[in-house]
């Protein structure tokens, strides 16, 4: 039997509404606490079957609460293939293109070379 893996989002209340007319599973946060406590809840998700499969594809953070997360948590993320925890611009962004450049990183990685370059 497979199982459709699921895309999340998680990010202000008002700039989250897009991806939900996207298909994907919104998740509206007012502060750094609580973006972190959903982020990690819905890392750990998974599926109900005996391999405990992820139940998530991709969590994508608004980048400002991801520049806040600790190094740690970062890198205990980075260690699981599923689901991939990816920062996304947010309405506040600055000129400093970090959610791209962290993108390429992990398409660099997980391909090889920078094709996003």
């Amino acid at each position: 039997m497979s199982h459709q893996l699921k895309l999340a989002v998680v990010g202000n209340d008002s700039s989250v509404l897009l991806y939900r007319a996207l298909g994907c599973e919104t998740y509206g946060v007012f502060n750094q606490e609580a973006a972190r406590a959903k982020t990690e809840e819905l890392f750990s998700a998974h599926m109900d079957d005996e391999a405990k499969s992820a139940l998530y594809a991709v969590v994508f953070v608004e980048e400002d609460f991801y520049k806040a997360f600790p190094d740690d948590l970062i890198e205990r993320f980075s260690r699981k293939a599923l689901p991939a925890i990816i920062p996304v611009p947010s309405p506040k962004s600055g000129d400093d293109n970090f959610a791209g450049n962290r993108l390429r990183k992990i398409v660099e990685r997980a391909v090889g070379s920078d094709i996003l370059g």
